[in-house]
């Protein structure tokens, strides 16, 4: 891959936000085109720049959405690992972890600055934080659009609101990831069991299996047998 503005300065796009091979292109289309079926937000993937032949002919413009029959084009020019330009509205990480408490506010913290650590702080940009599920619902209406949350501190007297509104958020689009953490001090036990924990502890090195998560998470790709 060319040097890319998440490689400079020492930064490293281990996310893959913004780039796609062609064979990771047309799984995503394919799944795509069933997740958007029952999805209240749409997934798509758009060229990021002037996509040329041999012959310096541009065969897909830069803007141009990437569907089945541009991929099909795609397939009888390049081969299958050659990476493209790409960009796709489900980019993103959420951190829903309350932060109204002094207990909320320290591993709160603890978890942006983990996550913000990505990439060596590539993903700045692409990482939001907000109280609860109330907020992120009133945001995902609108304009954010993450692929991944992280559940953080929740209050022992919002757990079943946030419950219920963990709910609504999986009805709005049930393809979003989600991992819980949970932590040996702050948070014992997690209150979404039917998701992925994360168990936080003394030993920092829960901490780099907690990252080794989110990237294992974030990466995995949209297998169409899986939807």
């Amino acid at each position: 891959m060319e040097d890319t503005e998440f490689r400079k300065g020492g930064r490293e796009n281990i996310l893959k936000i913004g780039y796609n091979t062609l064979n990771e292109i047309e799984e995503k289309v394919k799944a795509f085109r069933i997740m958007n079926q029952n999805a209240a937000k749409k997934r798509y993937i758009i060229s990021r720049e002037n996509i040329r032949d041999n012959t310096g002919k541009i065969i897909l413009p830069k803007a141009a959405e990437i569907d089945i029959s541009a991929v099909m084009l795609l397939r009888r020019k390049f081969k299958p690992d050659t990476v493209f330009k790409i960009f796709q509205p489900d980019e993103g990480i959420v951190i829903i972890s309350d932060m109204t408490t002094m207990e909320g506010v320290t591993l709160t913290m603890d978890i942006v600055t983990q996550i913000m650590n990505l990439g060596g702080g590539a993903y700045e940009g692409f990482i939001d934080r907000v109280d609860s599920f109330t907020d992120f619902i009133n945001h995902l209406k609108k304009a954010l659009f993450p692929k991944l949350i992280i559940i953080g501190y929740i209050p022992k007297d919002k757990i079943q609101t946030e419950i219920i509104n963990f709910v609504r958020v999986k009805r709005l689009d049930n393809y979003l990831r989600v991992l819980e953490i949970t932590h040996s001090i702050y948070k014992p036990v997690g209150y979404f069991p039917k998701i992925k924990q994360v168990a936080i502890t003394d030993d920092q090195r829960s901490w780099g299996r907690f990252v080794v998560d989110i990237i294992r998470e974030y990466t995995k790709p949209y297998l169409t047998e899986q939807i």
